[in-house]
């Protein structure tokens, strides 16, 4: 069966070199894959079915690259959980969808932070439309495997800022110096609060997701400057240096964006089973995973 579906996306209207999204070409893309979706959804009712297509949860896949790609049997974050919420503001843009993996991954995290420290809200903005593709928004969030997650923030008194009605922007020494706006498309009229990067959260929330055995982050989008007050905190906190590696690897300013100084922009591999129906990893492979894996913590 798995053999069915992958020559239906081996086929040449399927090929991953078509998935530019200009013309005829794209079009026939997307039918072909919504029909490949289709297809896995009958596929997983059948009873002799073995493999992924056995999970009884529907198999979920990304297809293509993070910018040229699609979701097929997407799964939606729901709008609130333990630890988190996805923004009012951003409820109704449509794009809650991910793999099943990435999903799964975000709400253990989010409710790990919330259990180490009580009262802890995370604020999730985009993931990916209900079949991926492009958005007017995003340069990727194409095919399920991204996610904006606002960084937590607090008070003076070092109490959480919750309720806030957009992202905010952070200085190189964590102080907030602006609403950010932009995503939503209006102005923020109420006085900005004084407030500062909540480290030890967004720290957690950062070992927690590198930590995620469903599924393996590739990079996590952030300003410069904030990535190091978060390795410094984690350094503070002696977490484990191997973990502290791997972060300082991962976490990186993007060289063709904004710098990220009002939300994280996570990103992962793909999964061993999306990679089999054409997921593609672009940028650095996994050849520093050995590194991680070999370092001797540090007592």
């Amino acid at each position: 069966m798995q053999g069915q579906v992958a020559g239906v996306l081996a086929d040449g209207s399927c090929s991953s070199k078509a998935t530019g999204r200009s013309g005829g070409k794209g079009r026939e893309v997307v039918r072909c894959l919504q029909a490949v979706e289709l297809a896995l959804a009958a596929l997983t009712a059948l009873p002799g079915c073995v493999g992924i297509f056995a999970r009884t949860g529907g198999a979920s896949l990304s297809w293509g690259t993070h910018a040229h790609g699609v979701l097929l049997g997407a799964v939606a974050l729901p709008v609130e959980g333990d630890g988190y919420q996805v923004h009012p503001d951003w409820r109704a843009r449509g794009r809650s969808f991910a793999i099943e993996e990435l999903v799964g991954g975000l709400r253990r995290a989010f409710a790990q932070v919330e259990q180490a420290a009580p009262g802890s809200v995370a604020h999730v903005g985009d993931l990916s439309l209900r079949r991926g593709g492009d958005s007017s928004m995003h340069r990727s969030h194409e095919s399920g495997r991204d996610v904006d997650i606002f960084f937590y923030a607090v008070d003076g008194d070092g109490n959480p800022l919750a309720n806030l009605p957009a992202m905010l922007r952070f200085a190189d020494d964590g102080s907030a110096v602006a609403w950010s706006s932009g995503r939503t498309g209006r102005r923020i009229n109420e006085p900005l609060p004084a407030g500062h990067l909540d480290l030890r959260r967004t720290w957690a929330l950062v070992a927690s997701l590198l930590s995620e055995a469903s599924v393996e982050v590739q990079w996590i989008f952030i300003h410069q400057p904030l990535a190091e007050l978060l390795l410094h905190e984690a350094v503070k906190e002696k977490a484990n240096p191997a973990l502290v590696a791997r972060a300082r690897e991962i976490l990186h300013q993007p060289t063709d964006a904004r710098p990220h100084d009002d939300h994280m922009h996570v990103r992962v591999f793909c999964p061993v089973q999306s990679r089999m129906f054409g997921c593609v990893d672009k940028g650095p492979r996994r050849w520093w995973k050995k590194r991680w894996k070999y370092m001797n913590p540090v007592s």
